[in-house]
C-alpha cells in the first residue's frame, strides 16, 4: 500500500460515512419530530402518491357523512311537517265521518265544514312554511329556465288526472285494465311533419305464451299536439285530454288483448267511442260537398256507402269517424239484445282461457256472443255487410244538434249523463299521484325540457368520495289542491269526502314511506363510508406514519455511527503524522 500525504483515504472515507450518519439521523429526527414516515417526495416518491389517493377518499368520504346527515335532518324536518298535515287530514275525516250521519242537521254541517275549512288553511300553511336551509320543502316554485312550459304542462296534466281518468274510463266502460306488470314510457316529438298529435307504439312479444304489447311508449308530437290551458288543455272541441283518452285504450288494449289479431278499424273505433266522434262524423259529413256548410241526403249516403275502411285503413278523418260508426253500431246491437255492448266483447278478447286457445280475433267474439243472444252477427262478416247496409239510416239516428260527443256511456248512446267534448274526461277530481295508473308498474317520462310532474325541490346528494357517487333525494309537492281538498264538501256529499282524505292520506303515507327509506338508506350509508374512512385511514397510516421503535432504533445507531465516524476521522488525521519519521 502506497503511503501519500497529499491524499487521506482514510479520513476521506471517514468524513464520507460521518455525512451518511448525519443523513440519516437527520431523516430519523424528521419522522420522530413529525410522525410522518413521508415528510418529502424523495422520502417514498411512490408511497406519497399513493397516500395522496387515500387523502382524497378519506377527506371526500368524511364530508359526504356530513352531507348525508345534513340530509337526514331535511328528511325529518319534511316527516315532521307530514305527520302534522296527516294529524289535520285525519280530523278532516273524523269530521267527513260525522257530517255523514243524517242526525246532522244543514247548520251542523256547516259547522263542521267550517272546522274543515281551517284544517285546511293549516294544511296550506304548513307545507307552505316548512324550509330546510331556506328551500321549500313542498312548494315547487318557478320551474327551472330549461325546462319547456308547454311540456311541461301536458306532464302535469298526465299525472294530475289524465291518464288516470282515461284508465278509469276505460274499466269501466270496457271493462279493461292493464295487468301492472309493464312500465309506459312518455316521450316527446318535434318532428314537424307528423299526422298524428298523439301514438301508442309497442312491441309484440309472447308474454306467459300470450301474446301482449310490451316496451310500450306514449309519444305526444309538439308540433300537432293541441296547445291549452289547465284543465283539459288544447280546445275545443280537440282537447287534448281527450286524445290521451284515445291512445290510453290502444295502450290498455295492447296489454289485455292480442292486438295483432285485430283489424285497425276495430281498435282504432273502440278508441275513439271512448271519448265520442260525433263532431268529426258531422265534419266528415259536410266534407262530402265543400260546396255547401250542411251535408244533404245525398252527401251522407255516399259516406256511408264507402266501406273501405274495412280493408284499407289509410288513417284519415273519414276512416276515424267511419270507424267510430262501425264500433257504436255493434255496441248499440249487443245493448239491444241484453248485453253490456263492447264491453262483452272486450271481455271474451281479454280472457285468458281464449287467449291461450287461440281465440283472439273479433269475429270469434261475434261467434261466442252470438251463440249468447247476445248479438245479431255470427260473424265479422256479417257485422261489415249490416252496416254498410244500413249505415245510411244509422247516421240519421245520430243527434247532432246537442253538444254530446257520442261517447260510449253518454247521452245519445246509452242515455246517461250529457258528455261535452269538455266534460266526457272528468277533470274536476285532479290528484297528482306518484304513479297515476294502477295497471303500470311505473310511468315514466323520457323528456329532456321536464322535470318530475310532483317535484317541489330536488337535492342531489353527494354521499361518496367520487364523482359519481350521487343520490337525488326528491320532496313532491303537497298542498291543499295536490291533495285534491279543493273538491271536498261536507256539507252537500261527506261520504265523498271521505272517500278524498282517504285518497290524500294515502298521498301522505306513500310520501313518508318513501323518505323513510331513502333516510334509512342515508343512515346505511353513513355506515358505509365510516367503514371506507376507518380502513382508508388505516392504509394511509401504515404507508405515511412513523415507526417510532424502528425511527428511535435508527436514531440511535445513527448517534452511534456519528461518534464513531468523528473518531476516525480523527485518527485518520493522526495517522499522517506518522509518515514524518521516515525523514529522520
Amino acid at each position: 500500500m502506497a503511503l501519500s500525504v497529499n491524499t487521506n483515504i482514510a479520513s476521506l472515507f471517514g468524513q464520507r460515512m460521518l455525512n451518511k450518519a448525519l443523513d440519516q439521523q437527520s431523516v430519523a429526527m424528521q419522522r420522530l419530530s413529525s410522525g410522518m414516515r413521508i415528510n418529502s417526495a424523495r422520502d417514498d416518491a411512490a408511497g406519497l402518491s399513493i397516500s395522496n389517493g387515500f387523502t382524497s377518499q378519506i377527506k371526500g368520504t368524511n364530508q359526504a357523512i356530513r352531507n348525508i346527515n345534513d340530509s337526514i335532518s331535511a328528511i325529518q324536518t319534511s316527516d315532521g311537517a307530514l305527520d302534522s298535515v296527516t294529524s289535520n287530514l285525519q280530523r278532516i275525516r273524523e269530521l267527513s265521518v260525522q257530517a255523514a250521519n243524517d242526525t246532522n242537521s244543514a247548520s251542523d254541517r256547516k259547522s263542521l265544514a267550517a272546522e274543515v275549512g281551517v284544517l285546511i288553511e293549516e294544511i296550506d300553511f304548513i307545507t307552505s312554511t316548512t324550509a330546510f336551509n331556506g328551500k321549500n320543502l313542498f312548494q315547487r316554485g318557478d320551474l327551472p329556465q330549461w325546462v319547456d312550459e308547454q311540456r311541461q304542462f301536458n306532464v302535469d296534466q298526465m299525472f294530475g288526472n289524465w291518464l288516470a281518468e282515461s284508465e278509469r274510463m276505460i274499466e269501466n266502460s270496457y271493462g279493461l285494465k292493464a295487468d301492472g306488470k309493464e312500465n309506459l314510457s312518455i316521450v316527446f316529438d318535434d318532428d314537424p311533419n307528423s299526422e298524428f298529435a298523439a301514438t301508442v307504439s309497442y312491441n309484440t312479444a309472447n308474454d306467459d305464451s300470450l301474446s301482449r304489447a310490451t316496451q310500450q311508449t306514449l309519444t305526444l308530437f309538439t308540433k300537432a299536439f293541441p296547445i291549452g290551458k289547465a284543465p283539459d288543455g288544447g280546445g275545443t272541441p280537440n282537447f287534448s285530454d281527450r286524445t290521451i283518452a284515445h291512445e290510453m285504450v290502444h295502450a290498455v288494449m295492447g296489454r289485455t288483448l292480442d292486438m295483432d289479431s285485430l283489424e285497425t278499424w276495430f281498435k282504432e273505433g273502440a278508441a275513439e267511442l271512448i271519448q265520442g266522434a260525433d263532431e268529426s262524423v258531422l265534419n266528415q259529413l259536410i266534407a262530402q260537398d265543400d260546396t255547401t256548410t250542411h251535408f244533404n241526403a245525398a252527401d251522407r249516403a255516399a259516406y256511408a256507402a264507402d266501406n273501405t275502411f274495412f280493408s284499407a285503413w289509410d288513417s284519415t278523418g273519414k276512416h276515424y269517424s267511419q270507424g267510430y260508426l262501425a264500433v257504436r253500431f255493434l255496441h248499440e246491437d249487443i245493448v239491444a239484445n241484453g248485453g253490456e255492448g263492447i264491453k262483452d266483447v272486450m271481455s271474451f278478447l281479454s280472457d285468458e282461457a281464449n287467449l291461450a286457445g287461440g281465440l283472439t280475433s273479433l269475429n270469434d267474439a261475434l261467434a261466442q256472443l252470438n251463440t249468447d243472444g247476445l248479438t245479431s252477427y255470427a260473424t265479422d262478416g256479417a257485422l261489415k255487410t249490416a252496416f254498410t247496409t244500413g249505415a245510411d239510416a244509422f247516421i240519421q239516428t245520430l243527434n247532432f244538434s246537442n253538444l254530446d260527443t257520442g261517447a260510449i256511456g253518454g247521452l245519445d248512446v246509452d242515455g246517461g249523463i250529457e258528455k261535452t267534448a269538455e266534460s266526457v274526461v272528468d277533470n274536476s277530481n285532479v290528484f297528482l299521484s306518484l304513479k297515476p295508473l294502477e295497471g303500470y308498474n311505473n310511468v315514466t317520462v323520457d323528456s329532456s325540457g321536464v322535470v318530475n310532474p310532483l317535484l317541489a325541490n330536488q337535492y342531489n346528494l353527494k354521499v361518496g368520495s367520487e364523482s359519481d357517487s350521487n343520490l337525488k333525494i326528491d320532496f313532491f309537492q303537497v298542498n291543499s289542491s295536490v291533495l285534491g281538498l279543493t273538491q271536498l264538501d261536507i256539507e252537500t256529499n261527506p261520504s265523498a269526502a271521505i272517500n278524498l282524505v282517504d285518497r290524500a292520506l294515502g298521498y301522505i303515507s306513500e310520501q313518508r314511506a318513501n323518505l323513510g327509506a331513502i333516510s334509512n338508506r342515508l343512515a346505511s350509508t353513513i355506515v358505509v363510508n365510516e367503514s371506507v374512512s376507518l380502513l382508508a385511514s388505516n392504509s394511509r397510516s401504515r404507508i405515511t406514519d412513523a415507526d417510532f421503535a424502528t425511527e428511535t432504533s435508527q436514531l440511535s445507531k445513527q448517534q452511534i455511527l456519528q461518534q464513531s465516524s468523528s473518531a476516525m476521522i480523527s485518527q485518520a488525521n493522526a495517522s499522517i503524522s506518522s509518515i514524518l519519521t521516515l525523514l529522520s
